[in-house]
C-alpha cells in the first residue's frame, strides 16, 4: 500500500496511517492472494515491525498461510520461527530459489530497499499497488522507478476511496 503522494510508511517508518479494517463482508482477495503465492521477500526492518504487531497483540500470528518467509538482513538476526530463513543478499536468495521448484511465485512485502535492488536486478513481474486516499508529505517512498517498464491492467475501487492498481512487465 501507498499513500495517495506515494508513501509506503511515514518518516519514523511506521504504517499505523494505514486502515485498520475493512468493512464487514468486504473481501479484499488476500486471502486467495496469499494462496497463490509460493514464499514472501521482506526486508529485516519489515519483518521486525510484522513480528512487532504479534508481541504487541495486534495479530494472533502472521497472516500468511504458513508461507515461507525469506528476510533481507545485513546483520545477523535470529528467530525460532520454522517459516523464516534469513539471506544476506539476492544472489544467495536466488541460489536458495532457483534450487527450489516448488517457488514459483513470491511476493515482494517490502521495503523500499529490498523493492528496489529486486527491481535493479530486474526480479519484479507484477506489481499490485493499493493506494489509500491520505497525504503523508513525507516518509519512506516507493522507488522512482519502479513502474518503469510495467503497464496498468487493472485498476479497482475498494472501500473509502482506496484504489487497487495491478501492473505487469510490458
Amino acid at each position: 500500500a501507498t499513500s495517495q503522494d506515494g508513501y509506503i510508511a511515514d518518516k519514523n517508518g511506521n504504517l499505523d496511517w494505514l486502515p485498520q479494517e475493512a468493512p464487514e463482508g468486504y473481501d479484499s482477495g488476500f486471502e486467495s492472494f496469499v494462496q497463490s503465492i509460493d514464499a514472501i521477500a521482506q526486508g529485516s526492518r519489515t519483518f521486525v515491525q510484522t513480528i512487532g504487531f504479534i508481541e504487541a497483540g495486534i495479530v494472533p500470528d502472521l497472516p500468511y498461510g504458513g508461507k515461507h518467509m525469506y528476510v533481507f538482513t545485513r546483520e545477523p538476526m535470529k528467530t525460532d520461527r520454522m517459516d523464516v530463513t534469513f539471506v544476506s543478499s539476492i544472489s544467495e536468495y536466488l541460489d536458495i530459489i532457483n534450487n527450489d521448484s516448488n517457488i514459483k511465485r513470491v511476493w515482494l512485502l517490502g521495503g523500499a530497499e529490498l523493492i528496489a535492488s529486486f527491481k535493479a536486478h530486474d526480479l519484479i513481474d507484477e506489481c499490485i499497488i493499493t493506494v489509500i486516499p491520505k497525504m503523508l508529505n513525507e516518509g519512506i517512498a516507493l522507488p522512482s522507478n519502479l513502474l518503469d517498464g510495467m503497464k496498468l491492467v487493472a485498476s479497482k475501487e475498494c472501500y473509502d476511496g482506496i484504489i487497487e492498481n495491478k501492473y505487469i512487465r510490458i
